[in-house]
């Protein structure tokens, strides 16, 4: 079934049970059903998706809101404690933190790499964690 599908110009599943219930192919022993049943077994055939889906962009992720964590997390990892460093990527500047602790990462873009500019990015996070609750 997959190698019809593949001859015929890899054609979309649906597309597929269209030309085959209309009798576009001829002399073809495939049936709707078998085109369903290979779909569900094999799932979509890859040949057919390539160059026709496109990457969605992100929403871009928030972290302000201020849920109330567990206990048991402010518990165990209350005190923690953060590794920053500096990195280019692509002559793009970066702030990269993660948390020992809890593994929560995050990466900022920065503007320069001058004192005051990351003083206040790093106050802004410790902000953040306070916000949290973390110490």
């Amino acid at each position: 079934m997959r190698v019809i599908q593949n001859i015929i110009g890899h054609p979309s599943t649906d597309d597929y049970i269209d030309y085959v219930q209309k009798n576009l192919i001829p002399n073809s022993p495939i049936t709707k059903g078998d085109i369903l049943c290979a779909e569900d077994i094999l799932g979509p055939n890859l040949g057919s998706l390539k160059g026709k889906t496109t990457r969605k962009t992100p929403e871009k992720v928030t972290i302000n809101s201020c849920d109330e964590l567990p206990d048991v997390l402010l518990e165990e990892h209350g005190n923690v404690m953060l590794a920053v460093d500096i990195m280019y990527i692509n002559q793009i500047l970066f702030i990269m933190k993660i948390s020992r602790a809890i593994h929560f990462g995050t990466a900022e873009m920065i503007k320069n790499e001058k004192m005051t500019t990351i003083m206040t990015l790093l106050k802004q996070i410790i902000d953040t964690y306070h916000a949290r609750g973390f110490k």
